[in-house]
């Protein structure tokens, strides 16, 4: 009995387990970010494409809008189309660093031209621009952007981790700066060449993800089923005990039967 309550509270532990694995998978796959796989050159032109997941189930995104920090003057920038929506670049008076433009990019929005056009429950969007010239002597630089949904909500992300072991809640996506190519590459570094990339790196997310959540499902449903089992074999196996002392048709139990017989034998009480 000790051995089935210690198994039954294992087989318990592992579906717990599964069950977080799960939800953790789900949560992963959620969060804005920029494709690692395209990093524009410090010092000069490049690709930044934001991967924009829909979190909601009841709403759509409609409207994706990235801020450029002040601290980063980009002279121009120019949007990839994406079909059913409307991009737009807004420009501010360039700063001291501005190496001598008068303007700078301050933000960059794309727009849905109707819900119809916005991203469902379980899609995501690809949203690229290239611009320049990015900064010298900095690895990564972070871009806080707004994710809009047809019900009217909006989600900030702008949050920066503490550290390297933390995430925040909402977590702003970080682009990736190269080393120098030593050339100016203009607005048309590696424009179209990498086109599938972000798909086939998205894609691969998205299936690692599907993956961890069929394996947490699997082991949490063959726990709920073997502990099922063990319950009903415990069960059984506790009715049989008991239905051995059952007693016969003139109401005597086998302890009974056997006093009596071990009575008629005893040569004292003849």
């Amino acid at each position: 009995m000790r051995t089935t309550i210690a198994t039954l509270g294992l087989l318990g532990l592992l579906g717990l387990l599964g069950l977080a694995c799960l939800s953790a998978a789900g949560t992963a796959s959620a969060h804005v970010s920029a494709d690692s796989a395209v990093q524009p050159a410090q010092g000069g032109y490049g690709q930044v494409r934001l991967i924009v997941p829909t979190e909601s189930d009841t709403a759509r995104t409609t409207a994706v809008t990235v801020t450029i920090p002040e601290s980063i003057d980009l002279a121009s920038a120019r949007t990839l189309p994406v079909p059913g929506w409307t991009a737009t670049v807004s420009t501010e008076p360039a700063g001291t660093g501005s190496g001598g433009a008068a303007q700078r990019v301050s933000r960059i929005e794309w727009t849905a031209n109707s819900p119809d056009n916005g991203l469902g429950a379980t899609e995501f969007g690809v949203f690229t621009f290239s611009g320049g010239k990015w900064p010298t002597g900095v690895d990564s630089v972070s871009l806080p952007t707004e994710q809009r949904y047809s019900d009217g909500s909006v989600v900030q992300w702008n949050e920066e981790a503490l550290d390297d072991a933390s995430e925040p809640e909402h977590p702003a996506p970080t682009v990736l700066l190269s080393e120098s190519s030593g050339h100016d590459d203009g607005h048309g570094q590696s424009a179209h060449g990498d086109a599938g990339t972000v798909a086939a790196d998205t894609d691969s997310t998205d299936w690692t993800a599907r993956a961890l959540g069929i394996v947490a499902l699997i082991v949490a449903l063959g726990a709920a089923a073997a502990g099922g089992a063990l319950w009903q074999r415990a069960r059984a196996a506790g009715s049989g005990a008991a239905g051995d002392r059952a007693p016969d048709e003139r109401g005597n139990t086998d302890d009974d039967l056997v006093s009596a017989r071990a009575g008629e034998s005893d040569p004292a009480r003849s």
